[in-house]
């Protein structure tokens, strides 16, 4: 014997005891099979799932194994194995004590028997077959779904219509899958729809989008498209799950509300243009003071001006800054005003009243206070809380003020008329300073 020989049982020793740590530190189970069937090693896996010790089971028959007997799957498989000597793979059903288990089996021919490594899948294919469950149920409500539902992968193919989609669109399903549907777009859409899907996809962003798609009769309908990003379980994008909606209907009658409001303002013009010219040859007629036609003409064109803010926002509302400078507007050449406040929407019913206080307060400013002065200034502030605008209209610069001796137009404006119109009478101070005016009017509903 050499000095060479002698390490040799050692060293097949620790080769046994790290085969031996490597078996027993698999997640899965093992077992191997010498050529008589009888068990010649196994592991803890093993042990957990036959609820046998080690020793137990070692060189016991694998047909006295309770869920390997030998008409069970496992035992078919590696007799299957022991023939063609190839390794196999199969999902097979476990039973054993009122246990059910569904196995993923791989069996090889191991030296001159059978190896045999196992992993419990049964959470994982009854996970499974809830999420397939799951999903086809979500399918066949998104297919009977009245909006219109569909679902695309990260390349933007649409791999999903349902029937309100197909309806929608007019055409068979087949040829609006993948990018078939974009050739509904009308032609001069086109472009549009391909800078939004290559952006919302380049971003993983929601996608949106409007614009005319045309039926194979050859009507034109207005479909909006609005998608939200989708992701796997890792993070990635997946593409896009949205709704699509015709706003055909909704689009036309936007469209005749405008027209309708457009031509109101204009007959309300037309006929503040009368009255004004019928309140200007009267009072010529009457030889009275120019004074007095100035004033009932300046009044007139703050209405107007009323006017002309609510058109702009379809009479849903006059947003606060672009009134007071309309309604100040003939009077704030030198920059004489400064405005400051938060955007915010009166209602009509409040834009009127509030242009008129605003126009008298101008007025009343260029004749007795801070604007008969160079230096004369006014300051139009305003803030929003509670429902609520909260109005401050501040002169500086100017001679001192005092009250009126009697109450005129302007008083009784900023007085009776604002508290029916808004709840509420102006606030008046006559400062040395300059006057002070505050108004409260309730903001626009949503």
């Amino acid at each position: 014997m050499t000095a060479a020989d002698v390490p040799i049982p050692r060293e097949r020793a620790l080769a046994g005891r790290h085969v031996r740590e490597i078996v027993e530190g698999l997640g899965d189970g093992f077992i191997s099979l010498g050529a008589d069937w009888r068990v010649a090693d196994c592991n803890a896996g093993a042990e957990r799932l036959l609820r046998c010790e080690r020793d137990e089971l070692l060189d016991r028959h694998i047909a006295n194994i309770a869920g390997f007997a030998q008409d069970s799957a496992f035992a078919e498989l590696v007799r299957r194995v022991a023939s063609s000597r190839k390794p196999e793979e199969a999902e097979l059903a476990f039973r054993a004590d009122g246990r059910a288990r569904l196995l993923l089996v791989r069996a090889f021919p191991l030296a001159g028997g059978i190896g045999a490594v196992w992993r419990d899948i049964t959470r994982v294919r009854a996970a499974e077959r809830r999420l397939a469950t799951s999903e086809s149920h979500h399918r066949e409500v998104a297919k009977d779904l009245p909006a219109a539902a569909w679902l695309s992968r990260a390349d933007g193919q649409l791999i999903f219509l349902n029937e309100s989609m197909v309806e929608a669109l007019g055409r068979p399903r087949e040829e609006l899958l993948g990018e078939g549907w974009l050739d509904s777009i009308d032609r001069d859409d086109r472009n549009g729809i391909d800078v939004v899907r290559a952006q919302a996809r380049a971003n993983a962003a929601p996608v949106q989008y409007e614009g005319r798609f045309r039926r194979p009769d050859g009507t034109l309908r207005i479909i909006q498209i609005y998608g939200r990003p989708r992701f796997d379980g890792a993070g990635r994008f997946s593409g896009h799950v949205g709704i699509a909606t015709d706003v055909t209907e909704i689009r036309a009658a936007e469209h005749r509300q405008r027209l309708l409001i457009n031509e109101l303002n204009h007959r309300v013009k037309n006929a503040l243009a009368m009255v004004q010219a019928l309140v200007r040859q009267t009072l010529r007629e009457h030889h009275s003071p120019k004074e007095l036609a100035t004033a009932i003409e300046g009044r007139i064109m703050a209405l107007a001006a009323a006017h002309d803010v609510l058109t702009r926002q379809r009479w849903a509302g006059a947003e606060l800054g672009a009134l007071a400078k309309e309604a100040t507007r003939p009077y704030s050449d030198d920059g004489a005003f400064t405005f400051s406040g938060p955007v915010v929407s009166i209602a009509p019913k409040s834009a009127i009243a509030l242009s008129m206080a605003l126009h008298e307060l101008a007025t009343n400013a260029v004749k007795h206070g801070a604007l008969t002065s160079p230096d004369g200034r006014v300051s139009v502030a305003w803030s929003a809380a509670a429902g609520a605008v909260s109005l401050e209209w501040r002169e500086t610069g100017g001679p001192p003020v005092a009250p009126p001796g009697r109450a005129g137009f302007g008083s009784r404006l900023l007085g009776r008329v604002l508290e029916g119109e808004l709840g509420g009478p102006a606030e008046v101070d006559y400062a040395p300073t300059g006057l002070v005016c505050r108004i409260r009017a309730p903001l626009d509903s949503p």
